[in-house]
């Protein structure tokens, strides 16, 4: 259907069907005027070939019985019908006629018929009729043709059916509004209830399906809970004794041991990068966001903070940085800004290989931006790496997700000369749920 005019499925049904009906009714209508005059028109011509048939005629001495005049030749026929009815166009035993009527919802004002039969003896008898209408009376009654008549029943079926189509729609559009408002009011509080009765067998059987695909999304939400729940306590554990035994390394292991310091170092690092990713993951898994606490956050402060424990990212890396931040204080939660600007500049640090990180702060907006000194080398600069946002790797589309739950701007820009990421903090009095 067309852009902007579609219709409900009960306005497409009930038009259709009162399309299709009206249709039928008015075909039917004159089919029914068609076979009523048509048979008039036949028990006529039937009477008057069986009177010319009985009835014995001579040239110049025409005869008149009831209402057919009969005669014998053309010339005996009365000038109305020879007006009406040339000699020429005349054919043998077919009905000719004339009705005059000024339009079709009024009575005929005349009416001429006549038959050629021809005889067994080759003579030709002509059988005439002519009806006008009755004088006006002084009191005019109401009267309706048969066309009117045919006209007025063709409504009257149309209403009709028009009734009954909207009662049956009703009756059957009523059942899916109530389906309609039942799903649209399934929540977990409502999934334990019975489900109602919506009075067809398929309407029935949809609501089951309708209820035992949210029971099953029920059912995986409150595992992935559970999951969420527990892992927040036993993911930190292993990852605290995998910290300490390396700070336990660092003394153990000796310092002219370059090869085993840097083994120490590379575990050191990713042990920080899980660290981190760990509790961006446990947090942005949560139900309600509000359970981080909201505080007065002095931005310029947190990203240099972040950018010092962040730096062993850069190790063995000829890339520079360079800070320009202007004072910002604004109230937001701690936990999760720090966990949305770590991101952002751990995946400028990780996929930046030689050229330089450029981090500024104006009022309340972030960008960070990274340009490589060979952009051809760089894998991660390709075009198809662009268009999908994969410019700073996997930490992308978690920092989009954290940045919607915070109800931030994120505004990831590619370059040929690098990647630019605009982060807009907004001052908020508690999180969105």
């Amino acid at each position: 259907m067309v852009e902007g005019l579609r219709l409900s499925l009960r306005k497409f049904v009930m038009l259709t069907l009162l399309a299709v009906g009206s249709v039928i009714i008015v075909l039917f209508s004159i089919q029914s005027a068609d076979s009523f005059l048509d048979g008039m028109d036949g028990m006529l011509r039937t009477s008057m070939m069986q009177a010319a048939k009985r009835v014995q005629v001579t040239p110049g001495k025409p005869t008149k019985i009831l209402e057919y005049h009969i005669a014998a030749t053309y010339e005996d026929v009365p000038e109305v019908i020879k007006e009406s009815f040339p000699q020429a166009f005349i054919t043998p035993r077919a009905l000719m006629k004339k009705i005059y009527k000024p339009n079709i919802f009024e009575r005929p004002l005349s009416a001429s018929f006549l038959v050629m039969v021809p005889q067994p003896n080759g003579q030709k008898v002509y059988v005439s009729q002519r009806f006008t209408a009755p004088p006006i009376e002084t009191e005019k009654r109401f009267r309706i043709n048969h066309q009117m008549h045919s006209i007025l029943v063709g409504v009257a079926a149309l209403v009709a059916f028009s009734i009954a189509l909207l009662l049956l729609l009703r009756s059957v559009s009523r059942p899916v509004e109530s389906l309609q408002a039942w799903a649209a009011s399934l929540d977990e509080s409502h999934l334990d209830k019975p489900i109602p009765d919506f009075r067809y067998t398929e309407l029935n059987a949809l609501a089951t399906i309708i209820h035992s695909s949210l029971q099953r999304v029920k059912q995986t939400v409150e595992r992935e809970r559970e999951f969420v729940n527990h892992a927040s306590h036993e993911l930190r554990t292993p990852i605290a004794v995998v910290r300490s035994s390396i700070e336990l390394l660092y003394r153990v292991v000796d310092v002219e041991n370059s090869k085993g310091r840097n083994a120490v170092s590379r575990i050191d690092s990713a042990a920080k990068t899980m660290a981190d990713l760990t509790e961006t993951l446990l947090w942005l898994g949560r139900e309600n966001g509000n359970e981080l606490a909201i505080s007065e956050v002095d931005v310029a402060t947190l990203v240099k903070t972040l950018v010092d424990d962040l730096m062993y990212l850069l190790q063995g890396k000829s890339v520079s940085v360079t800070l320009n931040l202007d004072h910002c204080v604004k109230a937001m939660p701690a936990t999760a800004a720090q966990i949305v600007i770590g991101n952002v500049i751990r995946n400028a640090f990780q996929h930046t290989y030689q050229g330089k990180v450029v981090i500024s702060l104006t009022e309340d907006t972030l960008i960070v931006s990274n340009f490589e000194d060979n952009p051809a080398s760089s894998s991660y600069l390709s075009p198809k790496g662009a268009e999908m946002g994969e410019g700073f790797g996997i930490g992308l589309k978690l920092i989009d997700k954290l940045t919607q739950k915070l109800n931030w701007g994120y505004h990831p820009e590619h370059s040929k000369q690098g990647y630019t990421v605009v982060l807009a903090m907004h001052a908020v009095n508690q999180l969105p749920k």
